[in-house]
């Protein structure tokens, strides 16, 4: 059950703080698909750019000759690099401190004492953290298809569509991580060392694994193993059992966060 009111007055306090994470997503998709056409014309001096670049760093970050020849593999590049990371730190984040706000701020009291159940409380945070996740996310998609038809000449729609939604649920696991980990820490800790921590540990667990065979049993413990956000050889796969198996992993964290949240004794 989703409490109305609770629901717009947490849409209302999370607003600026969407707002500067959207506008910051927002601008890197934009300068990384402008600056493609300039990148394209170089033609030959990138394709020796790309053959000089050491073999484990082209593997580790998803480059390879077919990358950079459309806009599609160019932009993916930085996608996987750098975009779903700031989504991610965005919505984990606020994952970590939206049900523990009203504790941390000395104000739980209050909400509580109201006619409301604490799993209605939970579940319409949860509701307000899947918007907020829905809106920034999509809002990226859209601007970044108004980017690849007004910069590019010919795109990948497939893969395009592929690596956002393999985006989604990376992102999506990770607002899941954000959720159990302030069900089991103190809601006065500053979630963002943790958080950033979490997600570029992961990304770059995935590229070390990518570098070399000696060590590529690393991946396993990294999302980015499961669903690739770069294309190999301009194609990316869509992995399907990938998504389901992150959404179940997703709901199953959330789930667990609610449970502690029901039984833990909460400060006023």
């Amino acid at each position: 059950m989703i409490h109305g009111v609770i629901f717009k007055k947490e849409l209302k306090r999370n607003r600026k703080n969407w707002l500067i994470w959207t506008s910051i997503v927002l601008g890197f998709t934009l300068m990384v698909l402008s600056i493609y056409p300039s990148f394209s014309q170089m033609g030959d001096q990138m394709a020796q750019l790309m053959s000089s670049l050491p073999e484990e760093y082209a593997r580790a970050f998803g480059m390879d000759a077919a990358t950079w020849q459309s806009i599609t593999g160019f932009y993916g590049t930085y996608y996987g690099i750098y975009i779903t990371l700031l989504m991610g730190i965005f919505t984990a984040s606020t994952a970590a401190t939206i049900i523990g706000k009203e504790e941390r701020d000395g104000t739980a009291e209050f909400l509580l004492t109201r006619p409301v159940s604490r799993s209605t409380i939970v579940w319409t945070k949860v509701a307000v953290l899947i918007t907020l996740f829905v809106m920034i996310y999509a809002v990226q998609a859209v601007v970044a298809v108004l980017g690849m038809n007004l910069f590019g000449d010919t795109v990948d729609w497939d893969t395009m569509l592929n690596m956002h939604i393999h985006g989604f649920f990376l992102v999506l696991l990770f607002t899941a991580v954000g959720m159990l980990l302030s069900s089991f820490l103190s809601v006065k800790l500053n979630f963002m060392g943790p958080i950033v921590g979490i997600i570029f540990g992961s990304f770059f667990l995935d590229a070390i694994s990518k570098a070399t065979e000696a060590v590529d049993w690393l991946g396993y413990f990294s999302p980015y193993h499961y669903l690739n956000l770069a294309a190999d050889q301009g194609v990316l796969e869509l992995n399907p059992w990938g998504c389901v198996a992150f959404t179940v992993a997703a709901a199953l964290m959330i789930f667990i966060s609610h449970m502690r949240y029901m039984k833990k004794d909460i400060a006023g």
